[in-house]
């Protein structure tokens, strides 16, 4: 059973199971514990369920199956209460958690992001001996890189952890890429290649290529592209799909294309990465193609792919489409439309003019849905289009949800100055002063340097950079040398020239 769990051979393991029912050994604990493992393994958490089920009682191997089956295939909720019942029934040390039993309940609170109650399973992992395990610290640095604000504590638990795997490496490198911090995700991957662990898995890869595409660091990607075929991962569904995302966001779709032709096989993710990589790039009509053609070879489309299909409506302005599409996710697909297909929907109509429809498309969605996304997509389709009253009340509800959020005030206050209502533009930029509200500052990256290339990360006006001096000063002189060559005399008086010059300079360093 064991050798049938570790090759993934369900149908020689079943026979197996049916000897092992025949000899009336199915009941006993080593047989039962590996029959749940083996279904556990194969994704049959019901007859894993079923096994263990058939023991007089369970020791920590059974419930520890038990609570790993409900975590691997999504029922976290169920694993964190199969856990309270194995501490209500570990009168006996027999079964009492151990350091497997804490690495699968926390890692079911990560799937969930339950940081609360898996700072508390922390806690008593720590006080049983078992937190500097290598399994239970993998599960922790997850726990914490996926919880907003808590990449310090994933990368406290990381440091501290003596045996590190190419799992941990991957979940607080997966940790820094999340949180958008490109230049530590590579320098752990380097340190990693160098000391610990030279062969990457998928997931490490994929953190990276994610962190590519954020930063549209094109040459990076190239280069983990190359170490994924070296590693034979290309063809795995997670780094595929990365690779399509990583190329499309760095504007390369032909890449993308070629990566996505060499497919061994179809999975779902890597046609949608396809899908959403066209939407973006405004090739409305491929994404469309795409998307019928996914639904042709047999895939079942996913909340994201509708996602892309909506976009690629917006971009195309295929109004009557993009609502069929959203009617289609429920009655056809038997998926429920969540706020950011709405979102997409308010767009397209609010493109096409139809703000009354938009409102009307927002009022028919549940409650808990309507936030400060749908409100804001039907707010610049007001600002856009002039529509001072729906406008209004739409970032009246934008402010509700997000109190502390400049866009709702800088879009009323473009407004009120496109319709030449000036006095209530300054009142909003007012209202953001007394709130202290603050616009977010946009910023550009660059990848710099030559064999030791780095990704720069700058905002208009940055001073920061050791070398501003030099780089101001080159900006100048390019600018005045665009300013000479721009220049005609004959055609130009010396006031328009002097106003176009001051205008040029004071935005030059945006």
């Amino acid at each position: 059973l064991t050798a049938c769990a570790d090759t993934g051979l369900l149908s020689r393991g079943r026979e197996v199971h049916s000897l092992c029912a025949k000899l009336g050994f199915d009941a006993t604990p080593y047989v039962a514990n590996a029959l749940a493992t083996l279904y556990a393994r194969c994704g049959d958490v019901h007859r894993a369920l079923a096994a263990v089920g058939r023991m007089g009682s369970r020791d920590v191997a059974a419930w520890t199956t038990v609570i790993s089956s409900y975590a691997q295939t999504g029922r976290a909720k169920e694993a964190i209460l199969a856990f309270v019942a194995m501490l209500r029934d570990g009168a006996s040390n027999a079964a009492r958690p151990n350091e497997y039993t804490y690495a699968a309940v926390i890692a079911a609170c990560a799937n969930i992001s339950c940081v609360h109650l898996g700072e508390q399973l922390h806690a008593q992992a720590a006080q049983r001996g078992f937190a500097s395990s290598r399994s239970v610290a993998n599960s922790l640095v997850t726990l914490y890189a996926r919880a907003a604000g808590r990449l310090s504590a994933a990368d406290a638990v990381f440091q501290e952890s003596a045996a590190k795997d190419v799992v941990s490496w991957s979940a607080i490198i997966s940790g820094y890429a999340q949180e958008g911090l490109a230049g530590e995700a590579f320098a752990l991957f380097t340190e990693m290649r160098r000391h610990h662990c030279p062969r990457p898995n998928e997931f490490t890869l994929a953190s990276l290529l994610s962190a590519c595409a954020t930063a549209a660091s094109l040459d990076a990607g190239r280069q983990l592209h190359a170490l994924a075929v070296a590693a034979g991962l290309e063809h795995h569904a997670m780094v595929r799909s990365a690779l399509i995302d990583m190329y499309g966001k760095s504007g390369n779709m032909s890449d993308a294309d070629v990566v996505f032709l060499n497919r061994t096989k179809d999975d779902v993710v890597s046609w949608t990465a396809m899908i959403v990589g066209n939407a973006e790039h405004g090739h409305s009509k491929r994404a469309l193609e795409l998307f019928e053609e996914m639904c042709r070879v047999g895939l079942k489309p996913d909340h994201v792919a509708f996602i892309g299909v909506l976009s690629a409506c917006c971009h195309a302005g295929a109004v009557e489409l993009g609502l069929r599409y959203l009617n289609a996710m429920s009655k056809s697909y038997g998926l429920e439309p969540s706020k950011e297909h709405y979102g997409c929907v308010v767009d397209l109509l609010g493109r096409a003019g139809r703000i009354d429809e938009a409102e009307e498309l927002i009022g028919g969605m549940a409650a808990n849905e309507r936030d400060g996304v749908v409100w804001t997509s039907l707010l610049r389709a007001c600002a856009a289009r002039g529509e001072e009253q729906t406008g209004k009340k739409a970032a009246e509800r934008v402010m509700e949800a997000e109190p502390w959020g400049a866009g709702a005030h800088v879009a009323m206050a473009n407004l009120y100055a496109s319709k030449g209502q000036w006095c209530e533009a300054a009142q909003e930029r007012h209202m953001m002063k007394q709130k202290g509200v603050v616009k977010g500052v946009g910023w550009s990256s660059v990848t710099v340097g030559g064999e030791e290339r780095g990704v720069g990360v700058f905002v208009a006006g940055d001073r920061t950079h050791p070398q501003d001096n030099l780089i101001y000063e080159m900006l100048d002189l390019i600018y005045y040398g665009v300013g000479m060559a721009r220049y005609v005399p004959d055609q130009m008086n010396l006031a328009s020239e002097v106003e176009l010059m001051v205008n040029t300079y004071s935005s030059s360093y945006n």
